[in-house]
C-alpha cells in the first residue's frame, strides 16, 4: 500500500496549532487529562494531533471544522483521525469508540505527515489487536497495526460519496 505525505503550510500549522491550544484549555477546564495517563503528553499532543486532521482534510479534499468539545463525532466528514508520531505507531481505537466509524492512522509531526490507511471500527476491535503499551489503568485499547490497515484512497471515495449526502457541521446529528 502506498503511504501518502502531506505537507502543511505555515497558516495550516497555525490552524492546528490554535485548534489544538482550544482543545488543551478545554480538557484544562474540565479536569481532565490525556484518556491514557501519559505523563509525556503535553500541549504537543493536541496541537499535532489537530495537524494530522488538518493533513487528512487536505488530502482527501473534504472539509475540516476544527472543532472542539464534539468529542464523539467524526473529525473529517464521517472519519476519526487518529495521529501518533512513531513511525512504526499503530492506530488507537478505544473500547468505548464507535465500531460504525471509519478510522484513519496519520503520522507524523508538523509540517509532514504521512496518511497510512483506514479500518472501520468493527474490524480494528478484535482480541488479537489488544493491548496496554504504557501499562497504565486506561491504557488498554485496540491497537491496529499498519500491515492490517486498509487502502486511504477507498476511504476517501466512500466518505466524499457520504459526505455529500450526509453533509453536516461536527456534533449535529445525522439526519
Amino acid at each position: 500500500m502506498e503511504k501518502r505525505v502531506v505537507t502543511l503550510t505555515e497558516y495550516e500549522i497555525y490552524m492546528g496549532a490554535s485548534v489544538g491550544t482550544l482543545r488543551t484549555l478545554a480538557s484544562l477546564k474540565r479536569g481532565e487529562t490525556n484518556k491514557v495517563q501519559n505523563r509525556d503528553f503535553g500541549w504537543h499532543s493536541d496541537i499535532e494531533s489537530a495537524c494530522s486532521e488538518i493533513a487528512f482534510a487536505k488530502y482527501s479534499g473534504i472539509y475540516w471544522g476544527g472543532s472542539v468539545n464534539t468529542f464523539k463525532a467524526p473529525d473529517v466528514g464521517l472519519a476519526q483521525v487518529r495521529h501518533t508520531q512513531h513511525k512504526t505507531g499503530r492506530l488507537i481505537i478505544r473500547h468505548n469508540d464507535s465500531p460504525t466509524d471509519y478510522y484513519v492512522l496519520v503520522i507524523g509531526t508538523h509540517p509532514d505527515y504521512t496518511v497510512h490507511g483506514y479500518i472501520l471500527g468493527s474490524e480494528g476491535m478484535k482480541d488479537e489487536y489488544l493491548d496496554n503499551p504504557i501499562k497504565t489503568e486506561k491504557g488498554e485499547a485496540f491497537f491496529v497495526p499498519q500491515r492490517a490497515l486498509l487502502d486511504i484512497d477507498d476511504l476517501v471515495k466512500l466518505l466524499k460519496q457520504e459526505t455529500s449526502s450526509n453533509w453536516r457541521y461536527a456534533g449535529q446529528e445525522k439526519k
